[in-house]
């Protein structure tokens, strides 16, 4: 009797741990193309219309420029985005066997995602709203990104978002990015 209790427990500890290191393995790989992205690039965010463009201050197409730099050593890349004069800043870094991305934006918070899939060049980070300090049904926040780095051609990609207001819409933005330098 208790070596069948003891056999199912074994068996769920050894498919965590599998899936921890799938984890930690996909986020390296994902944290090494994102290192790919270092330089300069350059493209049209277009935004889906809505109350917010009035209320930001921006236009439904915009000017994008993002610049990726890798820090610290190799541990962090820092991208700078720039998008019609409003500048952000986003910090990609892995932590704990996670890809992380904390992004310092426009709307005066501070949301931190994780990375939740990785497929052919296609990255997908959902912010973890209790990790960054938000409420939902209270704060407007950056609350997904999608990177398709299209590795078909390393010298441009896909790059979007989506945020999520007080009351649970969202708008997006889009853009094709190529690369400057």
């Amino acid at each position: 009797m208790r070596k069948s209790f003891i056999l199912p427990i074994i068996a769920v500890t050894m498919l965590l741990a599998s899936n921890s290191q799938v984890s930690a393995q996909l986020s390296d790989e994902a944290f090494a193309q994102l290192k790919g992205l270092s330089g300069e690039w350059t493209g049209t965010l277009n935004v889906t219309p809505g109350e917010h463009l009035e209320r930001l201050g921006v236009n439904a197409e915009q000017a994008l420029t993002l610049t990726y730099s890798v820090r610290s050593g190799g541990s962090s890349i820092v991208e700078e985005s720039n998008s019609d004069g409003i500048e952000m800043v986003t910090i990609y870094n892995t932590q704990g066997g996670n890809l992380l991305n904390t992004h310092y934006c426009v709307l005066m918070n501070k949301p931190v995602a994780v990375l939740d899939s990785s497929t052919d060049g296609v990255l997908s980070f959902t912010t973890d709203v209790e990790r960054s300090g938000l409420e939902e049904g209270k704060d407007e926040y950056v609350s997904s990104w999608r990177l398709n780095l299209e590795p078909a051609d390393p010298n441009q990609f896909t790059y979007e978002y989506t945020v999520t207001k007080p009351d649970m819409t969202t708008w997006m933005a889009k853009a094709v990015i190529s690369r400057v330098n």
